[in-house]
Formats: structure tokens, sequence, C-alpha cells
């Protein structure tokens, strides 16, 4: 391939397209988005706290192989890594960046479905991090997962998961879906809760040890384990929202003016946040995840929401206030002026608005 650049990525080098010769990296014949750096680091720091080593990790769907490649050279937990892309333009890339970093991999330039089903039962961990979508390629990878292991995906589609598009989250996703104030976190949990679904469906049940929203994606890791048995309490975290005027409740039926179905349990586990921030990276971002982690409500609020004569209180305020008068609350990364908190609206109006009123 012409018009290549070398490139560093946390500890690896590689080589990507060039975008300045390709008019961009949407153009280019092998896409590398260096905006998801984060991304690939947290997946990084996620295997690292897994904590278990000869494993096998398949990436479906590997571009560069940059996010592969890392897993190898930082995590040591991988035993045995394989690649694949449909471009054969891609696995040529992949080859000289796993040369370069004296990296082995096993490297197929196939459909990522027809190769999940190939690598049926053999692979502990399965990433699938697609440009849009990750919705065709999960029962495949569930197919490939062993009897447990880790299975994490990405998606870009945003706007169809948080609603802007309801008659094609409908069909991608089976959920409805719209647009609400606290729609980040809809779009996360409507990921997870079909993720969960086809779990349930393979026979797996899954443990939600990461997730996430950062600007155009949501990030999912969970920790699945197979049993029709323990599948079937996947359903237990499945449910419905109903939002009528400001007014948040968890429900088992569909209804009108209902999201779902979404997943409505914890969407993390903070132990392995923590654990995650101690190997250096995202510190700050990781414990805010880890404290998010500890409220149950399946949504969160936002400062305009609880506004008196167009004045809103700071987040800051508000949530020194809520404190104060013995209510729970924590900042959220899914929105600058959102917060938190497992007690209601109407207590939360009334406490803040009270404040805001004497103000």
């Amino acid at each position: 391939m012409r018009h290549l650049a070398l490139r560093r990525e946390g500890a690896v080098e590689f080589y990507t397209p060039d975008p300045e010769k390709y008019g961009g990296i949407y153009s280019a014949p092998v896409f590398y988005n260096p905006a998801m750096e984060k991304n690939r680091t947290l997946s990084v720091l996620i295997l690292k706290a897994y904590g278990k080593t000869g494993l096998t990790v398949c990436e479906p769907l590997s571009g560069t192989g940059i996010r592969g490649i890392r897993y190898a050279v930082e995590s040591g937990a991988v035993g045995r890594l394989v690649l694949n892309d449909i471009s054969k333009e891609a696995t040529e890339l992949i080859k000289k960046n796993l040369e370069i970093n004296g990296v082995d991999a096993e490297v197929y330039n196939e459909d990522a479905n027809v190769l999940l089903h190939r690598l049926r039962d053999t692979c502990d961990v399965v990433d699938i991090d697609p440009f849009g979508s990750p919705a065709p390629f999960m029962q495949a990878a569930f197919r490939a997962l062993r009897e447990e292991g880790l299975i994490c995906a990405t998606a870009t589609d945003t706007a169809v998961l948080v609603g802007r598009y309801p008659r094609k989250c409908l069909r991608r996703y089976g959920s409805v879906a719209f647009r609400t104030p606290f729609y980040i976190e809809v779009g996360l949990r409507n990921l997870i809760g079909f993720v969960a679904r086809v779990a349930a469906s393979e026979d797996y049940k899954i443990e939600p040890l990461m997730s996430y929203w950062e600007g155009h994606y949501f990030r999912f890791c969970a920790y699945a384990v197979r049993g029709a048995r323990d599948a079937d309490d996947n359903f237990r975290n499945i449910g419905y929202l109903e939002y009528r005027g400001g007014l948040r409740r968890v429900t088992t039926r569909p209804g009108a003016s209902y999201l779902g179905p979404l997943w409505i349990g914890h969407m993390g586990e903070p132990l392995i946040m923590y654990k995650m921030a101690e190997f250096g990276p995202h510190q700050d971002f990781l414990k805010l995840l880890a404290v998010e982690y500890s409220v149950a409500a399946p949504w969160h609020y936002r400062m305009p929401e609880f506004a008196v004569g167009g004045r809103s209180l700071t987040l800051k305020e508000a949530l020194k206030i809520l404190r104060e008068a013995g209510i729970y609350s924590t900042a959220t990364h899914m929105s600058p002026d959102g917060f938190k908190t497992d007690s209601g609206y109407g207590e939360v109006a009334r406490v803040l608005k009270t404040y805001n009123y004497a103000t």
C-alpha cells in the first residue's frame, strides 16, 4: 500500500494510510480513527484488570490491527491473537504492523461472521469494533466464546440508539427509544439490553464490567458465562422506562411513552474501575464511572429540569444541596450538567426548587 504514515499509540508503533494523501480518514483504503485511542487504552486496561493470562483474543474487524496488537503488547494477557478484516489491503497492513512490533498472530481475510462461527467455542475474548452498529455480529461473537469470557462491543450509531431514528432503532435493536433529557443513558442501556438479549438466546448470562459514552460512540464490556438457567437472569435486568413530565419509572410491561426494552441493571463493576485506575491512564474518568455504577437508578437528571424562572443551579451547587438534604448523588460522565441519584424526581425537585425559590 502506498502513502503510509508511521504512528505511535500506547506502547505500539504502526502504519496507517496517510489521511492527508487520501483526503481524510474516511477516504483511506484502511480505516483508522485516532479519536478512538481512549477506547483502545481502556480496553487494554480492562484486559489487565481481568487478571487472566494465556487468553485467546479475537478481533474480527481489525482495520490496521492496532487494537489487537496493543492487547498483545500491553496487557500481558494474550496467548493467542486472532485478527481479521474483510479487506485484503487491511490484512496486508495488519501483517506489516505485526512484524514491526514483533507480535505473532493469526491473520484472516474473511467475513467476520464466517470467521466467528468457524472459531466456535475457542475464544476467551471477543471484541466487536465495527464502523457503525455491532448488532450484525453479536450472535456470532457469542458462538465464538468459550464457556466463559469477555465480550466487548463498540457502537458508533449513537443517533439510532438514543432514538433519533426510532424506526431504525426498532429494526436494528428491537427497542423503542425517543428523546429524553437522559437520552445518552437511554442509548447506552439500549445497547446493553440488546447484547443481553442476544446473550440469552445463546445461553449466556452477562455481567457488565464497563460501559460508557464518549462523544461519538458507546462502549460496553461484560463477563459472560454459559448456562441456560443463568442466562434467564439477564431478563431480570431488562425492562421498560416510563417517562412523563420529568417523572421516571421502571416497569416490566411496554406502553405509550415507554422506552425499551432496556438494560435496567448496573452498568459496570466499581471494583474493576478502581483496579483499572491503578494502572495509570484516565484515572479520574475511571473513578467517576466507579461512583456512577454505585447508583442503581437507570437514568440521570439534568439541571435545566429543575430551573425556576429561567434560573438553573450549577451542578456543583445542586450536588452540595442534595447531599446536605441527605440525598446521595453524583456527577455523571454522560452529561456535563447531569447527576445520578436513586431518589425520585419529586423529591429531587422539592429540594432543588425550594432552594432556588429561596435564593
